[in-house]
This record gives structure tokens, C-alpha cells and sequence, in this order.
């Protein structure tokens, strides 16, 4: 008799589970919404999210030389 409790808990937490989980399995919306820039100082790939947010000059760390600049609109690359 145990035994079946035991393994009805088994099936309901495991379908539990994959319920629970299923829906990370996409991709996250905000991933879509990044965009690049090139460090001035060292030429690294610099991510930036949200760049509809952005204002017209925007400052970003490079986290490669630990540099912080101001960068533009326009040197975004998406």
C-alpha cells in the first residue's frame, strides 16, 4: 500500500515538474532586445540591453579593460 503512495507522489511531482519548467525552455524576450557596441578603448563587444530605452548618448562599462565611455544611437549594431 506504501508503495502506491509512493509512486502517485512520484508521477504527480514529476508532471508537476514539467509543467513548472516547460515554459523556460523558450527563448526569453529580452534576449531579442539587445544590441552591441565596440569598446573605443580596446575594441571588445560590449552587450547592451534594452536599447529602445536608450537616450541619444548613453554610457557603458566595458567589462574586458574596465573602461567606462559615452557612446551614441548610432554606434549601435544589432
Amino acid at each position: 500500500m506504501s508503495y502506491k503512495i509512493i509512486l502517485v507522489t512520484a508521477v504527480i511531482l514529476s508532471t508537476g515538474a514539467f509543467f513548472l519548467f516547460r515554459s523556460k525552455a523558450g527563448k526569453r524576450p529580452q534576449d531579442a532586445a539587445t544590441a552591441t557596441v565596440s569598446c573605443k578603448k580596446c575594441g571588445a563587444r560590449i552587450v547592451v540591453s534594452n536599447p529602445a530605452k536608450l537616450h541619444q548618448e548613453f554610457s557603458v562599462k566595458c567589462g574586458a579593460c574596465d573602461t567606462r565611455k559615452l557612446y551614441k544611437l548610432a554606434d549601435l549594431a544589432r
